[in-house]
């Protein structure tokens, strides 16, 4: 055992051989408070998820498929003369697309009238890329969208649709109903394309809202959400100035990797805006190209081994500057107390000296001989105290 008490690294001091102190309670205090603070904070960043952002080149097949989440408010034009169309570099061209689109009738008032999910037109046949319509409106047909055109109707065109994942464009226009503007000449001239973007992304949905929600400050998924274009009718009565609006968005495929569920694949972008005034169809078109470049979140959190690591280093740390500061102030404390002791003893030695070098009146008139020991006592306790005074100046 005595052999093995050897390699004790930590010794222990014997208590009586200790001595507690106020400046060492003191500086205990503040090492307590100074390390409480320190473990909480390294605690917080421990619990504490970051994610963690890096980029490469896309790698994504040309064969998948892009789904475009949209909302879109048109107060004042109805849904009987909107078409969605899409249409891509690879020369693909669908009229009247449909994913899982609705078209929503409004009233004047914005007060919902029908809601009605976009189909395959009923004009005619379709081939593989364009659907061609024969035409079969009848008169009941023109008068009632008279009838819609001077009530105010609006629509509401919500849902999504799933494109190539290449350059290319979706937009709501009259183009598929431009034969009917012959029928309604007057009220089409009237025709106001203003709108609202409710929201507007690109990804699955359930993903998109999942970013928003838990993940905000890492990226930009949907900039052109409450987003309004208003095309203001003339003061003087004469007919509206119908426009294209445009939207060029440059979208940015993003991968988020959390700890706890799978990878959620959605695509930021970026969008800028353009009008043309138009004096014939007016629509809203929504650009998009690609990015080569791709973005991966990945959240992370401080490993255990790490905290412990963390933790091991603060402790250590402020126990030895805590050390050192408390060996330094009492050192200066002891210091200054033995230069005050010192002080009241010199103090003490002149006050007596000074007393000293005051004879008597009995003594005055005594012997010579006591005069020449008076005298003698003087100059000795004023040369002590000289003496004192210097060791206490230093």
């Amino acid at each position: 055992m005595r052999t093995l008490q050897r390699f004790d690294l930590y010794r222990k001091v014997p208590r009586d051989l200790t001595e507690p102190t106020v400046s060492g309670a003191a500086v205990s205090c503040c090492t307590v408070i100074l390390g409480l603070y320190l473990f909480v904070s390294e605690f917080l960043v421990f619990v504490n998820r970051r994610w963690d952002s890096e980029m490469f080149i896309d790698e994504s097949k040309t064969e998948e498929k892009l789904q475009i989440n949209l909302d879109v408010t048109l107060p004042a034009m109805p849904c009987e003369l909107l078409s969605f169309d899409a249409q891509d570099v690879m020369g693909s061209h669908e009229v009247d697309a449909h994913g899982n689109l609705w078209k929503e009738r409004l009233t004047s008032k914005g007060d919902l009238i029908q809601r009605e999910e976009i189909k395959n037109s009923h004009y005619g046949a379709s081939s593989s890329l364009t659907r061609h319509f024969s035409f079969n409106y009848d008169n009941q047909d023109v008068e009632r969208i008279r009838q819609m055109i001077h009530s105010g109707e609006g629509c509401r065109v919500v849902g999504f649709v799933r494109v190539n994942k290449v350059p290319g464009n979706v937009h709501l226009s009259t183009y598929s109903h431009s034969y009917l503007f012959g029928s309604l000449y007057q009220e089409t001239r009237n025709m106001n394309i203003s709108h609202k973007i409710n929201h507007l992304s690109f990804g699955l949905d359930a993903d998109i809202s999942y970013i928003k929600t838990k993940v905000q400050g890492t990226g930009i998924v949907s900039p052109l959400d409450g987003v309004s274009q208003i095309v203001i009718e003339k003061k003087t009565g004469a007919f509206v100035d119908t426009a294209i609006f445009e939207y060029y968005t440059k979208v940015v495929p993003t991968t988020y990797i959390p700890l706890d569920r799978p990878a959620l694949h959605v695509y930021q972008f970026t969008a800028n805006t353009n009008k043309i005034m138009n004096q014939q169809m007016p629509s809203l078109y929504f650009r998009y190209d690609f990015s080569p470049v791709t973005v991966q979140y990945k959240e992370t959190r401080e490993s255990f081994s790490h905290f412990l690591v963390q933790i091991c280093a603060v402790i250590g740390g402020i126990f030895t500057v805590a050390g050192i500061v408390d060996s330094v102030l009492h050192k200066s404390i002891v210091h200054l107390a033995k230069k005050a002791q010192v002080g009241k003893l010199v103090e003490a030695l002149c006050r007596r000296s000074h007393k000293g070098s005051q004879p008597s009146t009995a003594g005055a008139a005594g012997a010579t001989g006591g005069g020449v020991a008076w005298r003698r006592s003087d100059q000795v306790g004023y040369s002590m105290c000289s003496a004192a005074r210097s060791v206490c100046k230093q």
